[in-house]
């Protein structure tokens, strides 16, 4: 009995304490649900980035989306253009590899640098044509394509890169990569696209949806472009770790493809009113076209908007080249090498 008086004694106690403590510190209960209710306002107010981004995308010709992509352009065009004042060629390789042997009148620019020399070292609406070089023909069709949704209609990628300029270049690029290690791996089912989810949350801190474009741009080239490539090996042995998009017509796609492949049909499927939203955010996404370079125009659209998508060397080339040959679905073959003559001279800076 004594027990559990003393124990009904402490509680009351307690309850005391509680109430003079909540009594006697009301300023510091009012700041902490200010805070929070500041917090909240501020959570709401926040703008979705991502929505307007890909509105202003949208609304701006959609690029990805439209006939105009890939934007290519073909080592013959290339040399026709080489006296043009109104023609530039801008070679993305490695300074030694420009050195030993470059398109005549190419400027050497670095990859993550594109951005900073269309707004301060040229002139853009100067061109005609602005043709960015490779070695394979991929990193410049990201190129292309970062430049394309900035804005700068007039920028192309030269397919398949100095591969289809000099023979040498290719031995070192297209000629060491093409095969067909896993035509005998391919499947023809249809694989259900994902379905639809969450868009990817981005921020930059802007409202403008032009310098949330450019910022998404420079995040999407600072990445230097190999870190984007992924090989048939690596994607035939773990299917699972990616979400894999075949950049084919549907009819083709049915023919045969990586197992585990999802179809999407090119220049239309990939808008907030079609299968945008069945991209997941969750994990790395690998894009595979025939060659690699419409593929490339696809990654460097999906990482500005804020997905990790990858793009498979030398696309369909890679793995199932014979088949690419028969059906003539864009393969590369001798027959895309010129043997152009190449300029050998210092680096200019």
């Amino acid at each position: 009995m004594r027990t559990s008086l003393k124990i009904y004694f402490l509680f009351l106690l307690s309850l005391n304490f509680l109430f003079i403590s909540c009594r006697n510190n009301p300023d510091k209960q009012k700041k902490e649900t200010t805070q929070n209710e500041v917090q909240k306002v501020q959570e709401e107010q926040k703008p979705d980035e991502f929505a307007l981004l890909v509105s202003y995308l949208e609304q701006n010709g959609d690029f990805i989306n439209s006939p105009y992509v890939p934007a290519m352009i073909s080592a013959d065009k290339v040399k026709e253009n080489l006296d043009n004042p109104a023609f530039l060629v801008l070679d993305l390789r490695k300074p030694a590899d420009y050195e030993e042997g470059h398109i005549k009148g190419a400027k050497n620019v670095k990859f993550y640098d594109l951005i900073n020399y269309f707004q301060n070292q040229i002139n853009p609406q100067d061109y005609d044509k602005i043709a960015l070089v490779c070695y394979s023909g991929q990193s410049a069709s990201y190129g292309a394509g970062i430049m394309n949704l900035l804005g700068y209609d007039n920028v192309y990628a030269m397919k398949f890169g100095m591969s289809s300029w000099d023979l040498k270049d290719a031995k070192k690029a297209w000629l060491k990569n093409i095969s067909d290690k896993y035509l005998d791996k391919l499947e023809t089912k249809e694989n259900p696209k994902r379905a639809p989810g969450e868009y990817p949350v981005i921020y930059t801190g802007e409202k403008d949806p032009k310098q949330i474009l450019l910022i998404q741009a420079q995040r999407a080239l600072d990445d230097p472009f190999k870190s984007r490539l992924v090989s048939a090996d690596e994607v035939f042995a773990n299917p699972d770790k990616y979400y894999i998009i075949n950049y084919w017509p549907k009819e083709q796609y049915l023919e045969g493809h990586i197992p585990g492949a999802v179809q999407y049909t090119p220049k239309k499927s990939l808008s907030t009113k079609t299968y945008l939203n069945t991209l997941p955010t969750d994990k790395p996404i690998v894009v595979y076209c025939y060659t690699g370079q419409h593929a490339s125009f696809v990654s460097s659209f999906l990482n500005t908007l804020g997905y990790d998508a990858r793009v498979l060397k030398y696309g369909a080339n890679s793995f199932m080249h014979k088949k690419l040959v028969e059906k003539k679905w864009h393969p590369f073959t001798k027959k895309a090498i010129h043997n152009y003559p190449v300029e050998k001279a210092e680096l200019v800076h």
